[in-house]
């Protein structure tokens, strides 16, 4: 009997332009995403997911959206709960 060897696989995700299409596409509805149950559902029967890498930049609230550094920590401390996930932080210039 063969058994398939299952490929260990690292998904990276550029939280700005996640963040952006799927506002643009599906409004502010699919905002809170699970990414780790998205990026098992993106990979092929023989790979296995052993780590996701979501880099972003902190924001600043601005006059037009005062909130917007708290909804984006309240979503980055929701994604800190995630099994094999990591938080990579740059710079948005």
């Amino acid at each position: 009997m063969a058994t398939t060897k299952m490929r260990r696989t690292i998904v990276y995700i550029d939280g700005f332009n996640l963040y952006y299409g799927i506002r643009q596409k599906f409004g502010r509805r699919l905002l809170w995403l699970n990414l780790n149950s998205m990026c098992t559902k993106l990979l092929k029967p023989d790979q296995e997911l052993i780590a996701a890498k979501y880099f972003t930049a902190r924001v600043a609230g601005t006059r037009n959206d005062p909130t917007k550094s708290q909804r984006q920590l309240e979503f980055l401390e929701a994604l800190e709960t995630l099994p094999n996930l990591s938080i990579i932080y740059g710079h948005y210039l």
